[in-house]
């Protein structure tokens, strides 16, 4: 069988691109000069494999050799890695993300959270079951930064609505609908700046 990932044969550990570069409808993923992935923009691509170390990472808009993004990573052995391209493409930033990919404990799942709105600024995350008042709870996660990425919490499966409000405030700047997890899942729900204007939300299935 043909190898195709990078660092194949000695390949222990994995990473993803995460396009979250609004005026980027395609971008590439490079590690260490070879193209593993490519992910339209609100998704990101399925894992490459990749050689510990310090893996050489570039991200260019597809059909293109001009980088955006340049840097060294650390991958560390067995773990998993997403890059995520922040922000526009005449002011990009990108965040390196450890993923934790371990199974969820017996019957749950586990949900983290990606602020990766340029517009939105901090926010208030709330996960709550769906049509939750949240006037009176307390968030989840308090102010949570651009291109900040929360803790992964443990969800009892079922239905649930995740809201995004300005810190201290209560007024919604993101709803995103009804989301439905099962037991094994681990899962990341990003907000995002929607291409049209506004606000949008998408979710990374981790595992499961």
């Amino acid at each position: 069988m043909a190898c195709l990932t990078v660092g194949c044969g000695s390949s222990n550990a994995k990473i993803r691109l995460l396009n979250a570069t609004p005026d980027e409808s395609s971008l590439s993923l490079l590690v260490d000069s070879k193209s593993v992935a490519t992910a339209s923009y609100g998704t990101a691509s399925g894992y490459s494999s990749v050689s510990s170390g310090s893996p050489h990472l570039q991200v260019e808009p597809a059909g293109t050799s001009t980088p955006l993004i340049d840097i060294t990573a650390t991958a560390s052995s067995g773990s998993s890695l997403t890059l995520i391209s922040l922000n526009y493409s005449f002011n990009i930033s990108n965040v390196v993300l450890t993923d934790d990919n371990s199974a969820p404990s017996s019957g749950n799942s586990k949900l983290r959270i990606i602020n990766a709105s340029p517009g939105l600024s901090a926010q208030d995350v709330y996960v709550e079951p769906p049509n939750t008042n949240i006037g009176s709870l307390a968030p989840t996660f308090s102010s949570l930064a651009f291109g900040a990425a929360s803790p992964y919490g443990v969800l009892t499966p079922g239905d649930y609505e995740v809201y995004f409000t300005s810190p201290g405030q209560k007024f919604i700047n993101l709803d995103t609908r009804v989301l439905s997890f099962t037991a094994g899942q681990i899962r990341t729900l990003v907000a995002l700046n929607a291409q049209s204007g506004g606000y949008t939300s998408t979710v990374l299935a981790d595992l499961n």
